[in-house]
């Protein structure tokens, strides 16, 4: 079917394979879409077909002089049925290979797949999957070629057969299926490098690879035993290099060896730090924070540990003494600094043979090297990870409920942007108060609760109005009703501090229809205060995320009661300046390998730890509160991009 103006050519049966193409390429196909439709026209009918029967005398798309013209002339002479079908798929792949993917589309849409033989019927699945992934539907592509694995013997059709469906895995974000998908496709392709398969390997979760599981294909056995191998080196703190050793021996003649091979010879990845440099604010105004954080390092510095430390005060030494010193001590690993301002003024004098993981976040100006990461506490990566949580838990629909401040506009713009990606343009909304007296606005603004209101408003004045409707006494009827929030949200991010959540929180109670279903509202570890009896029924539900060790008792339980006496006051903030340091130090033989590894997640005291383009990225604890008691969430620490 065609539109009037030409602007559209529709294949009737199936809305996914509908092909929509621009005005200014309507009339460049327009003969070859006349063509294809009456070709398809003049077979209406099932023709029963047999295995046995003779292939047709056409040009086939793999010779060279052969063009798409002479394959649909080939398609014209074909006798009505099978033979014509698949002289109609022969052009149109044909047509793929030379780039006309539009004119494909067409063609690829009046083939009907009930006229050809299976083993047809499985290429035109393979060339539709084609089309779709030029139209960047990877989801189409995974579903149009779910069973065709094992389906083909020509080299060139399993060569595109996993090309396609590691495209396709590798846009959603699915590691390990792309990975496989890249391994397959590494028998019959000279152009996949072993780094490239290495690469999505380990972005997989490292959890996947903390239970073994037996492969029967010895290729994909080599690639799984070497991360599991790793990663089980990495939880135990045992050297690298006897395990990629005992891979080598294991495996010698497998693709990865080159991979493996290259490690060894770096020694940051086989050499644990020796002499590590702490970087910290230990007098002035910031030397609170400065020895929380030293005392973490300190109790991470256990009996077995043998490295050299020494501590530096950033809020004395000038940076180029700062350097000095570092060199002349030889030092492999610094920590920090930690302040904005010392990060700024170091910065240029940090360029040395030691690996940095500097605790703060990056600043607007930064070179990129290989050797080091930063490591934040602070409210923007906090609420990163919670929309990365609530992702996890499956939620689509969001609201963000902020201060209009630059802060609260630019974290929610990340938030945004973010989610964006993940859930389409419509599925998150950023809502912001300038004060108190805005909160209510906002809040219903954000719920629709407004438009419910107006809507209501324009009823009652109609009744008003209108004297038809007045009873005998001349009164207005009565009318009945309830304000409606909006349905499509499934969850509500507050931004703001304790005090702010806790204005926030009534007006969000009253402005949720009854008859509704209740939303959960989630906000950052800054409404999580030591004074929780003031005014703490208003934050009834509200789940908060926070450091593991503020939240559990678990957890380096003797460091805590020996720090809880000697560290007075006990505040929450020096508690989680404390869990940094000792995460900071305790991720220092790790911290090569985690650079290159970005699917590795250690178990930290600020929470569950990964680096990811040179960022430390964290999976918090969650908690609810409940009236007087906070109740902790069961953790999954499921990551949704990792992979399966």
């Amino acid at each position: 079917m065609f539109h009037r103006d030409w602007q559209f050519i529709v294949e009737h049966r199936s809305l996914d394979e509908m092909v929509i193409v621009p005005n200014k390429l309507a009339r460049c196909i327009f003969v070859f879409a006349v063509s294809a439709l009456a070709l398809a026209g003049c077979s209406s009918a099932p023709e029963p077909v047999s295995e046995g029967e003779p292939t047709p005398e056409i040009a086939r798309p793999d010779t060279p002089e052969t063009t798409a013209e002479m394959l649909m002339a080939d398609a014209r002479k074909a006798a009505p049925g099978y033979q014509q079908q698949e002289a109609l798929l022969a052009a149109a792949t044909q047509l793929l290979d030379e780039g006309s993917t539009e004119k494909a589309g067409v063609v690829l849409s009046v083939i009907n797949i009930q006229q050809v033989r299976p083993e047809a019927a499985n290429r035109l699945l393979l060339q539709k999957a084609r089309f779709a992934a030029e139209l960047e539907n990877w989801q189409r592509v995974l579903e149009l070629t779910a069973e065709l694995d094992g389906k083909f013997n020509q080299r060139l059709l399993r060569t595109q057969l996993y090309t396609l469906r590691f495209q396709a895995f590798q846009n959603n974000e699915e590691w390990l299926d792309a990975a496989q998908q890249l391994i397959l496709l590494s028998r019959y392709s000279d152009n996949v490098e072993a780094s490239e398969i290495w690469q999505l390997l380990t972005q997989v979760p490292a959890e996947y690879w903390r239970q073994s599981r037996y492969q029967s294909d010895e290729l994909v056995r080599g690639w799984f035993s070497l991360i599991e191998q790793l990663t089980l080196a990495l939880d135990s703190n045992r050297p690298l290099d006897s395990a990629l050793q005992a891979w080598q021996r294991t495996y010698p003649a497998h693709p990865a060896e080159d991979i493996v091979t290259e490690m060894l010879s770096v020694d940051v990845l086989t050499e644990r730090p020796t002499r590590i440099a702490v970087l910290l604010p230990l007098t002035g105004p910031m030397a609170d924070l400065g020895m929380s954080v030293r005392n973490g390092v300190l109790g991470a510095l256990s009996a077995d540990r043998d490295e050299v430390v020494s501590f530096h005060d950033t809020a004395t030494l000038n940076p180029e003494a700062l350097q000095a010193e570092l060199l002349a001590a030889n030092v492999d690993f610094v920590i920090g600094p930690l302040d904005r301002a010392a990060i700024e003024a170091f910065l240029p004098y940090s360029e040395g043979p030691w690996s940095q993981l500097w605790l703060n976040q990056p600043p607007a100006e930064v070179s990129e090297r290989l050797n080091h990461a930063f490591f934040a506490l602070d409210s923007e990566s906090e609420a990163e990870s919670a929309v990365r949580w609530l992702a996890d838990k499956g939620h689509k629909n969001i609201i963000l409920l902020g201060p209009d401040t630059q802060r609260g506009r630019g974290t929610a713009a990340r938030l945004e942007n973010w989610w964006q990606d993940q859930h389409g343009p419509l599925s998150i909304r950023a809502n912001f108060y300038a004060s108190s007296n805005d909160m209510a606005d906002a809040v219903q603004e954000a719920l629709n609760v407004t438009s419910s209101q107006n809507r209501i408003d324009a009823i009652e004045s109609a009744l008003v109005n209108d004297r038809s409707l007045r009873s005998t006494r001349g009164e207005a009827p009565e009318l009945y009703f309830e304000v409606r929030s909006r349905q499509d949200v499934d969850a509500i991010y507050l931004l703001g501090d304790a005090n702010q959540v806790r204005l926030l929180k009534p007006f969000i109670d009253v402005n949720l229809s009854a008859f509704g279903n209740r939303i959960p509202v989630y906000a950052s570890s800054a409404i999580h205060q030591e004074q929780r009896s003031l005014g703490e029924n208003d934050l009834d539900s509200v789940f908060f995320s926070d450091a593991p060790w503020v939240l559990r008792d678990d957890l380096e339980s003797n460091l805590k009661q020996q720090l809880s006496n000697a560290m007075l006051p006990w505040t929450l903030n020096r508690q989680r300046l404390v869990a940094m340091g000792f995460d900071a130090f305790a991720m220092a033989p790790k911290f090569a390998i985690m650079l290159r590894y970005p699917g590795y997640q250690y178990p930290g005291l600020t929470g569950q730890l990964r680096i990811s383009n040179q960022i430390v990225e964290r999976e918090l604890d969650w908690a609810r509160f409940d009236e007087h008691e906070i109740k902790l969430e069961v953790q999954s620490y499921v990551n949704s991009r990792g992979g399966n």
